[in-house]
Parts: structure tokens; C-alpha cells; sequence
């Protein structure tokens, strides 16, 4: 495999390489005070993750793949999966994409378990001497820190590179994997993994993963109700949908006054506010939300249900006329909705600050006072600036400088003072900028 290049090649990996090398000269440091001042620099999920494993495994000389094959049979734990149902558009959409690529996709189940793996042959083969291969355990309980057990152990899309891995042995492949849930209950039935080099964790993978997931997730969810409708007596279903028909939406919300959801099917749609604070939650909340935790997040601690409710009435047929359908218990919309502010977190969470200052388009939803969105905005625009000031690269400063939200932000304008070239030409406009602050 090759090294990793970029953001994620910086702190990231260089702290989990001085953490496993304080490991190896210690042994096991458990959740020590040196441990967690050598894993300071890691990403928030992956320094959990760690903390996670240490505890389960107590070192990683003791990760390692299990062969679950005893407990039972791999043809029985397919057979088992949901997911059976949903390979044909996953193969579709990313395992044909991936041959002759260096990439390789693997599906779990809801205990991590590598129920099928497929893609580039070589890179098969490489992994199979790291024992990723279908049947064997890569739960965090097994292999510690990786990115299809991390995903289902946090309940999230995450991106593990390299040295990120608890287990020395897999060090030599990075990889980005989503969690799948059940359509209707919610509740993760296993995950999707791509892996490979670096570009298993470029900077829109875990958007590709997100995207087909969501797909899988409606394809499960219309063979249900197929199902369904042809149990009943004298009824002649329709011929089955595919992924390539179903519509996934999503809604532009960054420095935008009127929200506007876009989906394959029919022109954009310009949203109301509160229609707009409500698809910006679930698209946040892909496992749904409840009516509770949605009027709370809409309309503060006065929130009332019924007023929630009125307005999923007015939402849900707009919905469906662009073939987005809105279901309850929880509420989310079952295709799958994306949009531009998780895209951004996203890329915060792989490292690419500079792809997440290129997406940031100003702050989300900025006349919402929902409290929701107030506390999303500002996790947003705070991680962003904590990123661009923290990496201090000189070209994703002066863009982060153009933003209006910072155009009062006195300290930007002084890091980006002190990394500029010494004959660089903006430096007479941030001597004057910063001039006319402190004025």
C-alpha cells in the first residue's frame, strides 16, 4: 500500500504511531495519563475507539481477526443477513467500480462479522494475509480500532488511515466504512467497508459510502413492502424498482437565507424555514429522529408535538411528489437525504480541511433561530475554524479569509500573517485588515 498523503497523513497518524510506540516499550498502559497525552492529536472517534480497545484487548500484540466459523457457519450467516437482499446494488454501485482499482468492498453484519468481500484481486490477496476475509470477526472486541468495527461500535460513517489502526498487523490499509440500518426500525444491521490505500480514505469516499448506503437502505425497504403488497389476496404487484430509479435527495442549507432541496426526480425545490430546519435534522440523523427529540431540536424546550406533526403534514406530500418518502417512528426520509453541512462535517472528521473550506459556503441556515440549528451552526463553523487555524496552510487560510463570518475575526487574519511567504502579495492587505480592527 502506499503512504498517506494530506491532512490525514499529519497529526492523525503520526499520534497513533507514538502511541503504539509507547505501547510496545510499556506493554499495556490502559487508560493511563501518558497514554491519552499520546493519542491527543488523534480525531475525536478515533481516540475513543483506542480508549475502547485498550480496554477490551488490553494491547494491540492481542488484535487479531477471529474465525467465527465455529460458533456459526458463514453460509448460515448470510442466509441470516438482510443484506443479502441488497448486494446486486452494491455490486452495482460499488464493488464493479472498484476492480482494477486497489480497492476492495466488504459487507458485515451487525456484529462485524465480513460476511462478503470483494473487488480488486490483488488487493484481495493482500488482505487476506491481514486475515480480512469473509468469516472472520473485525468487531472492535477483535481487531481494536478499524474503520467497518469503529463505524458500528460509534453508530457512524468513519474514515480509519493507517497507523489509525489498533492492530500493527493492518497498519498498511486505510479505509472508510458506513453502518446500515433497517429501514424501518432503525437499528444498524451491519456496515459497508471500502478499503485499500489512500484513496479508500479520500475526500469523497465517505460521501460515495453515505450515498450508497442509502440506497441499500431503500432497496430493503421497498423489497419489504413488495412483499408485503403480494401477500395480499388478488393484488398483482408492479415489477421491482431498482436503486438507479429510487430518488435520493438533498438540501443546500450553508449561507443560503431559503434552504433548496434538489432530487432526481423533478426540479429544486425551494423550502420554507421550518421545512428547511427539519430536513437539515434527519439528513444530520440519517437512523431517524423522534417526534420528541425533532420538536425539541425545531422549536426549544417549549415544544409542543402537535405542531411538529402539522408540519411533517404539509412536508411529507411535498416529498413524495419528488420521490422522497418521509416515514414516522422515527422520522426520516427513507431514501436517504443528503446535504452540504454534513458533507462539510464530514470532511472536518477525514482531515481534508481544505475540501471542507471549499464546501463551506457560509453558515448554515443563518436567519434560523431553531436551537437546533444553532447549535449545528455553530459546531460547524467553530470545528472549521479550529481546523484552518490549527493546519495553518497558507492557501486554505486567505480562502477561509473570504468568508463573511470572518470578516471581523482578528486572529485569522494574524495566522495567516505569520505563514504567508515573506513577499507574498496579500500580506499588505492582512497588515491593513488587521490594522483596521484593532483600530
Amino acid at each position: 500500500m502506499h503512504p498517506q498523503s494530506g491532512e490525514m497523513a499529519g497529526l492523525d497518524q503520526a499520534a497513533a504511531a507514538s502511541a503504539h510506540t509507547l505501547i510496545d516499550v510499556h506493554g499495556s498502559l490502559g487508560a493511563s495519563a501518558e497514554l491519552r497525552s499520546a493519542v491527543a492529536g488523534l480525531r475525536s472517534v478515533v481516540r475513543d475507539s483506542w480508549l475502547r480497545s485498550l480496554q477490551l484487548l488490553g494491547s494491540p500484540a492481542n488484535a487479531r481477526a477471529r474465525d467465527l466459523d465455529q460458533f456459526e457457519p458463514l453460509a448460515a450467516a448470510r442466509e441470516r443477513s438482510p443484506l443479502q437482499r441488497v448486494l446486486p446494488v452494491l455490486d452495482r454501485l460499488l464493488v464493479e467500480p472498484a476492480r482494477d482499482t486497489g480497492l476492495i468492498v466488504a459487507i458485515t453484519n451487525e456484529q462485524g462479522r465480513l460476511l462478503w468481500v470483494r473487488g480488486d484481486s490483488a488487493t484481495l490477496r493482500r488482505a487476506e494475509r491481514m486475515d480480512f476475509v469473509e468469516g472472520a470477526d473485525w468487531s472492535e472486541a477483535a481487531v481494536g480500532t478499524s474503520a467497518p468495527g469503529t463505524a458500528l461500535a460509534s453508530g457512524r460513517g468513519v474514515q480509519i488511515a493507517g497507523p489509525e489502526h489498533f492492530a500493527p498487523a493492518v497498519q498498511l490499509l486505510s479505509c472508510t466504512a458506513v453502518p446500515i440500518h433497517d429501514p424501518f426500525s432503525g437499528i444498524a444491521v451491519g456496515a459497508i467497508d471500502l478499503t485499500g490505500d489512500e484513496r479508500a480514505v479520500g475526500p469523497h469516499s465517505l460521501a460515495l459510502m453515505r450515498a450508497a448506503v442509502a440506497a441499500a437502505e431503500a432497496e430493503m425497504r421497498l423489497a419489504v413492502l413488495l412483499s408485503q403488497h403480494s401477500a395480499q389476496p388478488g393484488v398483482h404487484p408492479e415489477p421491482p424498482a431498482t436503486a438507479d430509479t429510487l430518488a435520493v435527495g438533498r438540501i443546500s442549507t450553508l449561507g443560503v437565507h431559503r434552504a433548496r432541496l434538489t432530487t432526481v426526480d423533478g426540479a429544486p425545490l425551494e423550502l420554507s424555514g421550518r421545512h428547511a430546519e427539519i430536513l437539515t435534522f434527519l439528513a444530520a440523523r440519517p437512523s431517524g429522529l423522534t417526534s420528541g427529540e425533532l420538536a425539541l431540536r425545531v422549536y426549544g424546550e417549549s415544544a409542543k408535538e402537535v405542531t411538529l406533526r402539522a408540519e411533517i403534514a404539509r412536508l411529507r406530500p411535498m416529498l413524495a411528489e419528488r420521490g422522497l418518502d418521509l416515514v414516522p417512528r422515527p422520522y426520516r426520509v427513507a431514501q436517504g437525504l443528503a446535504s452540504d453541512a454534513v458533507d462539510v462535517l464530514d470532511l472536518l472528521e477525514a482531515g481534508d480541511v481544505s475540501a471542507a473550506v471549499e464546501s463551506y459556503r457560509g453558515e448554515l441556515l443563518p436567519t434560523s433561530e431553531a436551537p437546533g440549528i444553532r447549535e449545528l451552526r455553530a459546531e460547524i463553523s467553530s470545528t472549521l475554524r479550529d481546523q484552518v487555524l490549527s493546519s495553518a496552510e497558507p492557501a486554505t487560510l486567505l480562502r477561509y479569509l473570504e468568508l463573511p463570518e470572518v470578516a471581523q475575526d482578528a486572529q485569522a487574519f494574524r495566522t495567516a500573517l505569520t505563514v504567508l511567504p515573506p513577499h507574498a502579495p496579500a500580506r499588505s492587505r492582512l497588515v491593513a485588515k488587521i490594522e483596521a480592527l484593532e483600530s
